[in-house]
């Protein structure tokens, strides 16, 4: 039997989440400064609590945010519980998230991640401190990952260090994003080296990025190249991804095999939105093999999604199709995912699968 990719599973709460967040993020730069000289205020409470079904078994996951201003930016805490029994209202992880702006415009940033301990506390387990810096039209950002020393002397040590820099307008754009870490000796070197460029004008946008890692002699080497692409027409709009990665079997000559070419095409008729998708590979669906079979690109997954709303409701089908690992012959109806959301904002999705 087939089970849901990750993505479905969590769609109704990313959702959710995503509408919470555009609208608690939509103030202007100015105004959080305006904000930012104001008093303390009380803080704001949001939790939501979702039933998950899977069979005859249901559990609950319930999901808190409280967010409170201070002198000088805010503070966040989000929290998701997910009961066992009744009553059992235990915390399953923590998040918190101080932002503070200073004078120069500079925003720093310090997220705390807690989990529990086994004897119901809560105990940080890694913090990131992140650090943004604008100057016209470039930005950089510094960031930096500390973990509890093995010791448990509470002491933190950092493990990761990244540095992105940004720079162009609207219509043209670059970032050179790079990650180091600490080897046996010590000393930090780039792990992660990511270029990427981007295009926008009114027909469409379009995107440019190659991702770097050490080779077998330690040295930088493209291991990935993604290219994106969106256009608009009359009929609906266009989205093309394609990823290649490169095939660690030859050293000295290195080769690149297709993981996914996506292209999805949106729009809509009578009422309704239609996203249909068609995504090619060499790698298997379901699985990180390569499709020793064809030596070409497949099509791996067929996905239609159908979007209706009316009088305050919403209802999405989704039919998937997929060419999986244990028969790479053809592609065949995997599962049907129905979610409906009604006048009130509560979700219910339904997961379907095919018939083996």
């Amino acid at each position: 039997m087939s089970s849901p990719p990750p993505q479905e599973q969590g769609k109704a709460q990313q959702d959710q989440q995503a509408k919470a967040q555009t609208q608690e993020g939509a103030a202007s730069p100015e105004a959080s400064k305006e904000a930012g000289k104001e008093k303390p205020s009380a803080p704001e409470h949001v939790s939501r609590t979702y039933d998950v079904r899977n069979g005859t078994d249901v559990y609950h996951r319930t999901e808190e945010s409280d967010r409170k201003k201070t002198a000088d930016g805010e503070v966040e805490t989000e929290r998701v519980r997910m009961s066992s029994w009744n009553g059992d209202n235990r915390v399953l992880m923590e998040r918190e998230t101080h932002t503070k702006t200073l004078p120069d415009g500079t925003v720093e940033k310090e997220y705390v991640l807690k989990n529990p301990d086994g004897a119901n506390h809560l105990v940080p387990i890694e913090i990131i401190r992140e650090r943004i810096t604008k100057s016209g039209d470039k930005t950089s950002i510094e960031r930096e990952t500390l973990k509890p020393d093995a010791g448990g002397e509470g002491q933190w040590t950092p493990v990761r260090k990244e540095h992105v820099d940004e720079a162009g307008s609207g219509a043209a754009t670059r970032s050179v994003k790079e990650v180091r870490q600490p080897g046996a000796t010590g000393d930090w070197s780039v792990v992660d080296r990511e270029v990427t460029s981007t295009k926008s004008s009114p027909e469409g946008k379009e995107s440019h990025s190659v991702r770097q890692l050490p080779d077998a002699y330690g040295r930088l080497a493209d291991y990935e190249v993604k290219d994106e692409r969106t256009s608009k027409s009359a009929g609906g709009d266009t989205h093309e991804v394609t990823l290649s990665r490169r095939d660690f079997v030859e050293t000295d000559h290195p080769k690149f095999y297709l993981v996914q070419r996506t292209v999805t095409h949106d729009s809509a008729a009578d009422g309704k939105q239609v996203v249909n998708s068609t995504t090619e590979s060499d790698v298997v669906s379901g699985g990180a093999s390569r499709n020793l079979r064809s030596d070409h690109p497949q099509v791996v997954e067929e996905k239609a999604e159908v979007d209706t709303k009316g009088q305050g409701a919403e209802t999405k089908t989704v039919n998937v199709k997929e060419r999986h690992a244990g028969d790479p012959t053809g592609v065949r109806p995997s599962y049907q995912v129905i979610q409906e959301t009604d006048q009130d904002g509560h979700v219910r999705q339904v997961f379907i699968p095919s018939n083996p």
